[in-house]
Protein backbone atom coordinates (compact mmCIF):
# COMPACT_ATOMS: atom_id res chain seq x y z
CA UNK A 1 0.00 0.00 0.00
CA UNK A 2 2.62 2.01 0.45
CA UNK A 3 4.16 1.76 -2.69
CA UNK A 4 1.05 2.50 -4.40
CA UNK A 5 1.18 6.23 -2.30
CA UNK A 6 4.49 6.62 -3.30
CA UNK A 7 3.86 6.02 -7.28
CA UNK A 8 0.67 8.01 -6.75
CA UNK A 9 2.22 10.95 -5.47
CA UNK A 10 5.30 10.38 -8.15
CA UNK A 11 2.65 10.94 -11.18
CA UNK A 12 3.52 13.78 -13.39
CA UNK A 13 0.80 16.37 -13.47
CA UNK A 14 -1.62 16.99 -16.07
CA UNK A 15 -0.30 19.36 -18.82
CA UNK A 16 -1.58 22.84 -18.73
CA UNK A 17 -3.81 23.32 -22.00
CA UNK A 18 -2.81 26.01 -24.44
CA UNK A 19 -4.46 29.29 -24.44
CA UNK A 20 -7.36 29.18 -27.03
CA UNK A 21 -6.33 30.38 -30.42
CA UNK A 22 -7.85 33.67 -31.06
CA UNK A 23 -10.58 33.71 -33.46
CA UNK A 24 -10.01 34.66 -37.11
CA UNK A 25 -12.58 37.17 -37.98
CA UNK A 26 -14.00 38.79 -41.06
CA UNK A 27 -16.21 42.01 -41.58
CA UNK A 28 -18.58 41.14 -43.74
CA UNK A 29 -20.33 42.85 -46.82
CA UNK A 30 -18.90 46.69 -48.06
CA UNK A 31 -21.99 48.71 -46.32
CA UNK A 32 -22.92 50.18 -49.96
CA UNK A 33 -25.93 52.58 -49.70
CA UNK A 34 -27.46 53.91 -53.06
CA UNK A 35 -26.56 57.54 -52.51
CA UNK A 36 -27.49 58.89 -56.06
CA UNK A 37 -29.35 62.41 -55.67
CA UNK A 38 -32.95 60.94 -55.94
CA UNK A 39 -31.91 58.09 -54.05
CA UNK A 40 -30.82 60.38 -51.54
CA UNK A 41 -35.25 61.04 -51.09
CA UNK A 42 -35.70 58.42 -49.16
CA UNK A 43 -33.64 55.64 -46.89
CA UNK A 44 -31.88 52.96 -48.80
CA UNK A 45 -31.40 48.98 -47.95
CA UNK A 46 -27.50 48.06 -48.01
CA UNK A 47 -25.38 45.04 -47.27
CA UNK A 48 -24.33 44.22 -43.89
CA UNK A 49 -22.72 41.49 -42.46
CA UNK A 50 -24.92 37.98 -41.70
CA UNK A 51 -22.93 37.58 -37.94
CA UNK A 52 -24.29 38.97 -34.83
CA UNK A 53 -22.87 40.60 -31.93
CA UNK A 54 -22.12 38.96 -28.98
CA UNK A 55 -24.38 39.36 -25.74
CA UNK A 56 -23.66 42.79 -24.06
CA UNK A 57 -21.40 44.01 -26.93
CA UNK A 58 -21.46 47.33 -28.28
CA UNK A 59 -20.35 49.32 -31.67
CA UNK A 60 -19.96 52.07 -33.41
CA UNK A 61 -19.89 52.58 -37.23
CA UNK A 62 -18.60 56.39 -39.23
CA UNK A 63 -19.42 55.35 -43.07
CA UNK A 64 -18.77 58.42 -45.47
CA UNK A 65 -19.21 58.38 -48.72
CA UNK A 66 -17.86 61.04 -51.29
CA UNK A 67 -19.74 61.17 -54.74
CA UNK A 68 -20.31 62.78 -57.89
CA UNK A 69 -23.12 62.80 -60.10
CA UNK A 70 -23.59 63.01 -63.12
CA UNK A 71 -26.96 61.32 -65.30
CA UNK A 72 -28.61 63.61 -68.39
CA UNK A 73 -31.39 62.84 -70.69
CA UNK A 74 -34.47 64.68 -71.58
CA UNK A 75 -36.08 65.03 -68.65
CA UNK A 76 -33.99 64.92 -65.77
CA UNK A 77 -30.35 66.42 -65.15
CA UNK A 78 -28.86 65.38 -61.90
CA UNK A 79 -24.88 66.96 -61.59
CA UNK A 80 -22.65 67.58 -58.61
CA UNK A 81 -21.57 66.12 -55.90
CA UNK A 82 -22.62 65.32 -52.33
CA UNK A 83 -20.95 63.67 -48.65
CA UNK A 84 -23.06 61.26 -47.41
CA UNK A 85 -22.43 60.17 -43.44
CA UNK A 86 -23.69 57.77 -41.68
CA UNK A 87 -23.39 57.02 -37.87
CA UNK A 88 -24.52 53.69 -37.15
CA UNK A 89 -24.83 52.53 -33.10
CA UNK A 90 -25.71 48.96 -32.48
CA UNK A 91 -25.94 46.99 -29.38
CA UNK A 92 -26.68 42.94 -28.37
CA UNK A 93 -29.19 42.68 -25.55
CA UNK A 94 -29.25 38.64 -25.97
CA UNK A 95 -27.83 35.72 -27.61
CA UNK A 96 -28.69 36.18 -31.21
CA UNK A 97 -29.98 39.40 -30.95
CA UNK A 98 -28.56 43.17 -32.15
CA UNK A 99 -30.68 46.49 -32.48
CA UNK A 100 -29.48 49.49 -33.37
CA UNK A 101 -30.20 52.88 -35.01
CA UNK A 102 -28.80 54.87 -38.32
CA UNK A 103 -28.20 58.57 -38.11
CA UNK A 104 -27.47 60.28 -41.68
CA UNK A 105 -26.38 63.66 -42.81
CA UNK A 106 -25.97 64.86 -46.29
CA UNK A 107 -23.79 67.94 -47.74
CA UNK A 108 -24.61 68.32 -51.27
CA UNK A 109 -22.37 71.00 -52.92
CA UNK A 110 -21.06 71.61 -56.88
CA UNK A 111 -17.80 69.76 -56.23
CA UNK A 112 -14.54 69.21 -57.51
CA UNK A 113 -13.89 65.94 -58.55
CA UNK A 114 -14.75 67.18 -61.90
CA UNK A 115 -11.20 67.93 -63.39
CA UNK A 116 -9.99 64.45 -61.94
CA UNK A 117 -12.82 62.08 -63.66
CA UNK A 118 -12.06 64.13 -66.92
CA UNK A 119 -8.90 63.20 -66.82
CA UNK A 120 -9.28 59.82 -66.22
CA UNK A 121 -12.04 59.10 -68.64
CA UNK A 122 -9.57 60.37 -71.94
CA UNK A 123 -6.70 58.28 -70.39
CA UNK A 124 -9.26 55.36 -70.76
CA UNK A 125 -10.32 56.73 -73.48
CA UNK A 126 -14.00 56.22 -72.03
CA UNK A 127 -15.56 59.88 -72.56
CA UNK A 128 -18.88 60.59 -70.99
CA UNK A 129 -20.24 63.52 -73.40
CA UNK A 130 -21.97 65.58 -71.16
CA UNK A 131 -18.88 66.01 -68.51
CA UNK A 132 -16.83 67.81 -71.25
CA UNK A 133 -20.31 70.06 -72.33
CA UNK A 134 -21.27 70.77 -69.03
CA UNK A 135 -19.40 73.27 -67.20
CA UNK A 136 -16.95 71.87 -64.46
CA UNK A 137 -18.25 71.60 -61.10
CA UNK A 138 -21.51 72.76 -61.79
CA UNK A 139 -24.89 71.82 -59.56
CA UNK A 140 -27.74 71.18 -60.70
CA UNK A 141 -30.47 68.74 -59.55
CA UNK A 142 -34.21 69.01 -61.58
CA UNK A 143 -36.33 66.76 -63.35
CA UNK A 144 -39.28 67.78 -65.88
CA UNK A 145 -41.94 66.93 -67.54
CA UNK A 146 -42.34 67.18 -71.51
CA UNK A 147 -43.88 70.34 -71.13
CA UNK A 148 -41.16 71.69 -69.50
CA UNK A 149 -43.26 71.81 -66.13
CA UNK A 150 -40.48 70.84 -62.79
CA UNK A 151 -41.35 67.67 -61.07
CA UNK A 152 -38.54 67.99 -58.82
CA UNK A 153 -35.56 70.44 -57.82
CA UNK A 154 -33.11 69.87 -55.09
CA UNK A 155 -31.19 72.10 -53.60
CA UNK A 156 -27.34 72.14 -53.03
CA UNK A 157 -27.42 72.54 -49.15
CA UNK A 158 -27.25 69.93 -45.92
CA UNK A 159 -29.09 68.12 -43.23
CA UNK A 160 -30.29 65.39 -41.51
CA UNK A 161 -32.06 62.42 -43.04
CA UNK A 162 -34.53 60.09 -42.04
CA UNK A 163 -33.31 58.51 -39.19
CA UNK A 164 -33.84 54.06 -39.67
CA UNK A 165 -34.13 52.03 -36.92
CA UNK A 166 -33.08 48.53 -36.77
CA UNK A 167 -33.38 44.69 -35.33
CA UNK A 168 -31.18 41.60 -36.83
CA UNK A 169 -31.60 37.57 -35.61
CA UNK A 170 -29.34 35.09 -36.22
CA UNK A 171 -30.97 32.65 -38.22
CA UNK A 172 -27.57 30.29 -38.40
CA UNK A 173 -23.91 30.78 -36.81
CA UNK A 174 -20.70 29.86 -37.92
CA UNK A 175 -20.33 27.80 -34.85
CA UNK A 176 -23.26 25.70 -35.40
CA UNK A 177 -23.27 25.15 -39.18
CA UNK A 178 -20.41 26.50 -40.55
CA UNK A 179 -22.12 29.75 -42.12
CA UNK A 180 -24.11 33.10 -40.91
CA UNK A 181 -26.96 33.95 -41.99
CA UNK A 182 -29.52 36.89 -40.50
CA UNK A 183 -32.79 38.24 -40.76
CA UNK A 184 -33.00 41.91 -40.28
CA UNK A 185 -35.83 44.81 -40.13
CA UNK A 186 -35.71 47.77 -40.24
CA UNK A 187 -37.71 51.29 -40.04
CA UNK A 188 -36.88 54.82 -41.56
CA UNK A 189 -38.88 57.46 -39.42
CA UNK A 190 -39.47 60.87 -41.87
CA UNK A 191 -37.12 62.91 -39.44
CA UNK A 192 -35.45 64.35 -42.61
CA UNK A 193 -35.53 68.04 -43.82
CA UNK A 194 -36.46 69.25 -47.30
CA UNK A 195 -35.43 66.72 -49.93
CA UNK A 196 -32.98 64.96 -47.45
CA UNK A 197 -36.66 62.32 -46.36
CA UNK A 198 -40.25 61.65 -46.72
CA UNK A 199 -43.10 61.98 -44.84
CA UNK A 200 -43.85 58.89 -44.11
CA UNK A 201 -42.21 55.78 -43.17
CA UNK A 202 -39.73 53.36 -44.46
CA UNK A 203 -40.20 49.41 -43.34
CA UNK A 204 -37.63 47.03 -44.99
CA UNK A 205 -36.51 43.66 -44.77
CA UNK A 206 -33.62 41.63 -45.69
CA UNK A 207 -31.90 38.42 -45.45
CA UNK A 208 -27.84 38.09 -45.04
CA UNK A 209 -25.43 35.47 -45.26
CA UNK A 210 -21.88 34.41 -45.04
CA UNK A 211 -19.44 31.37 -45.80
CA UNK A 212 -16.36 31.88 -44.41
CA UNK A 213 -13.31 29.54 -45.28
CA UNK A 214 -9.77 30.10 -43.85
CA UNK A 215 -8.71 33.05 -45.61
CA UNK A 216 -11.75 34.04 -47.97
CA UNK A 217 -15.21 34.98 -46.66
CA UNK A 218 -17.81 34.84 -49.39
CA UNK A 219 -21.01 36.96 -48.52
CA UNK A 220 -24.67 37.72 -50.42
CA UNK A 221 -27.96 38.72 -49.49
CA UNK A 222 -31.20 40.61 -50.68
CA UNK A 223 -33.47 42.81 -49.07
CA UNK A 224 -36.61 45.13 -49.91
CA UNK A 225 -38.10 48.29 -48.92
CA UNK A 226 -41.21 50.20 -48.74
CA UNK A 227 -42.14 53.55 -48.55
CA UNK A 228 -45.16 55.04 -47.54
CA UNK A 229 -44.84 58.38 -49.15
CA UNK A 230 -43.83 57.56 -52.68
CA UNK A 231 -43.76 61.12 -53.94
CA UNK A 232 -41.75 63.91 -53.64
CA UNK A 233 -42.68 67.35 -54.53
CA UNK A 234 -44.18 66.26 -57.76
CA UNK A 235 -41.47 63.24 -59.18
CA UNK A 236 -43.03 59.78 -58.56
CA UNK A 237 -40.49 57.49 -56.72
CA UNK A 238 -41.36 53.59 -56.95
CA UNK A 239 -43.13 52.57 -53.80
CA UNK A 240 -41.11 49.51 -52.98
CA UNK A 241 -37.20 48.90 -53.99
CA UNK A 242 -35.20 46.24 -54.12
CA UNK A 243 -31.86 45.11 -53.47
CA UNK A 244 -29.18 42.52 -53.94
CA UNK A 245 -25.65 41.74 -53.66
CA UNK A 246 -22.88 39.35 -53.94
CA UNK A 247 -19.21 39.66 -52.63
CA UNK A 248 -16.05 38.21 -51.17
CA UNK A 249 -13.05 39.32 -48.78
CA UNK A 250 -9.83 37.67 -48.98
CA UNK A 251 -7.26 38.39 -45.75
CA UNK A 252 -4.32 36.80 -47.62
CA UNK A 253 -2.02 34.68 -44.82
CA UNK A 254 -4.37 35.66 -41.70
CA UNK A 255 -2.68 39.43 -42.46
CA UNK A 256 -4.14 42.79 -40.94
CA UNK A 257 -5.57 43.66 -44.37
CA UNK A 258 -8.48 42.43 -46.41
CA UNK A 259 -9.23 42.76 -50.41
CA UNK A 260 -12.56 43.61 -51.21
CA UNK A 261 -15.11 43.60 -53.86
CA UNK A 262 -18.64 43.92 -54.60
CA UNK A 263 -21.08 43.60 -56.93
CA UNK A 264 -24.62 45.08 -56.32
CA UNK A 265 -27.97 45.83 -57.77
CA UNK A 266 -30.97 47.82 -56.94
CA UNK A 267 -34.52 47.57 -58.66
CA UNK A 268 -36.28 50.84 -60.32
CA UNK A 269 -35.71 54.08 -58.27
CA UNK A 270 -38.60 55.32 -59.83
CA UNK A 271 -42.17 55.14 -61.62
CA UNK A 272 -41.13 57.85 -64.61
CA UNK A 273 -38.45 59.29 -66.36
CA UNK A 274 -36.65 56.41 -68.04
CA UNK A 275 -33.73 55.13 -67.25
CA UNK A 276 -34.62 55.94 -63.44
CA UNK A 277 -37.25 52.88 -64.58
CA UNK A 278 -34.52 50.31 -65.00
CA UNK A 279 -32.18 48.45 -62.53
CA UNK A 280 -28.62 50.54 -61.21
CA UNK A 281 -25.42 48.29 -60.90
CA UNK A 282 -22.79 49.30 -58.80
CA UNK A 283 -19.23 47.75 -58.39
CA UNK A 284 -16.75 47.90 -55.50
CA UNK A 285 -13.49 46.93 -55.04
CA UNK A 286 -10.85 48.45 -52.09
CA UNK A 287 -8.95 47.32 -48.60
CA UNK A 288 -10.18 46.98 -45.01
CA UNK A 289 -7.89 47.42 -42.24
CA UNK A 290 -7.79 45.58 -39.08
CA UNK A 291 -6.48 47.62 -36.21
CA UNK A 292 -5.70 47.33 -32.42
CA UNK A 293 -8.51 48.01 -30.25
CA UNK A 294 -11.35 45.92 -31.97
CA UNK A 295 -10.83 48.40 -34.99
CA UNK A 296 -11.53 48.24 -38.72
CA UNK A 297 -11.13 50.96 -41.54
CA UNK A 298 -12.11 50.67 -45.43
CA UNK A 299 -11.32 52.07 -48.33
CA UNK A 300 -13.37 51.30 -51.13
CA UNK A 301 -14.27 52.84 -54.74
CA UNK A 302 -17.78 52.20 -56.30
CA UNK A 303 -18.30 52.71 -60.12
CA UNK A 304 -21.28 52.74 -62.14
CA UNK A 305 -19.08 51.72 -65.48
CA UNK A 306 -22.34 52.11 -67.73
CA UNK A 307 -21.54 48.57 -68.75
CA UNK A 308 -25.41 48.27 -68.50
CA UNK A 309 -26.76 51.93 -67.86
CA UNK A 310 -25.33 54.61 -65.97
CA UNK A 311 -27.93 57.58 -66.10
CA UNK A 312 -29.81 55.89 -63.20
CA UNK A 313 -26.81 55.67 -60.35
CA UNK A 314 -24.10 57.83 -59.34
CA UNK A 315 -20.84 58.53 -61.14
CA UNK A 316 -18.00 57.76 -58.57
CA UNK A 317 -18.08 57.51 -55.37
CA UNK A 318 -15.06 56.97 -52.66
CA UNK A 319 -16.36 54.83 -49.50
CA UNK A 320 -15.12 55.04 -46.43
CA UNK A 321 -16.25 53.35 -43.11
CA UNK A 322 -14.54 53.40 -39.23
CA UNK A 323 -15.85 51.42 -36.84
CA UNK A 324 -15.06 50.15 -33.34
CA UNK A 325 -16.44 47.07 -30.91
CA UNK A 326 -16.79 47.15 -27.47
CA UNK A 327 -17.68 44.43 -24.71
CA UNK A 328 -17.44 40.92 -25.64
Amino acid sequence: EEQADGQEAARPAEPTPPPPAREFAFGGPIELQDVFLPAQLRPQSYPESAEVLPPGAFSVRAVVDWTNHLAQTDRYLFDGESVSTVLKLRYAPWQRVEVGIDVPYTNRFDGTLDPFIEDVEQALDQEVQARFELPQSNWTALAVRDDGSRTLRMLDSDGAGDISLRSKFALARKAELGFDAALVASLGLPSGGDTMGGQGVSPGLALHAQLPFETVNLFGGGAMQYYSDATEQQFRLAPWRWMSYVGAEWRPGHSWFGLLAEYQVYGPLARVDAPLTHLSHYYAGGFRFYLPGRTTLETTVVENFGAIENRNSSDVSFHFALGWRFGN
